[in-house]
């Protein structure tokens, strides 16, 4: 079945032009979504702290506050025994509420928070150091299922 057509083309196609650029793998396509993948769960975490009203005196501003509340190494006036720990586990129980993250306790919720800060220090660098070169990308380092937890969180899985 052949279809009569009305119009010609301008000019005929060539090959010579495929020919004169190839295609240009970038591979900072990747360390550019770990990095967006990060700065995503690091926003969430600490409007996990905020919303949720764990901290009445003062709104977390950035993960540094986070550690330092999880960490315990804070001023709660009025307040005995580990507050880290309570901090910790209510973290972990709000990870699990609105994200379904099976998996994150109060025992190791601080490996993903570090994990997450880790991955966005790190990326940031890289595309720092590299953003103009997008053919070639330095491999990142991070657990496997700290990335899982860290993409689920951001809702990139």
């Amino acid at each position: 079945m052949s279809y009569d057509v009305k119009y010609a083309l301008a000019r005929p196609c060539s090959q010579s032009i495929y020919n004169r650029t190839p295609p240009i793998v970038d591979r900072m396509s990747a360390v550019s979504t770990l990095n967006r993948i990060a700065i995503v769960v690091c926003e969430r975490l600490m409007l996990l702290m905020n919303n949720t009203e764990l901290v009445k005196h003062r709104r977390m501003t950035c993960m540094d506050d986070v550690l330092l509340f999880l960490g315990g190494n804070h001023d709660d006036v009025g307040l005995y025994g580990d507050r880290g720990d309570f901090y910790r586990r209510k973290l972990a129980e709000e990870i699990y509420t609105a994200f379904a993250v099976h998996g994150v306790t109060h025992e190791n919720v601080m490996s993903v928070v570090m994990g997450a800060i880790k991955l966005e220090r790190d990326t940031r660098l890289i595309i720092e150091q590299g953003g103009l070169e997008r053919g070639v990308a330095p491999p990142v380092s991070i657990d496997d299922t700290v990335l899982d937890i860290l993409a689920r969180i951001a809702n990139m899985n």
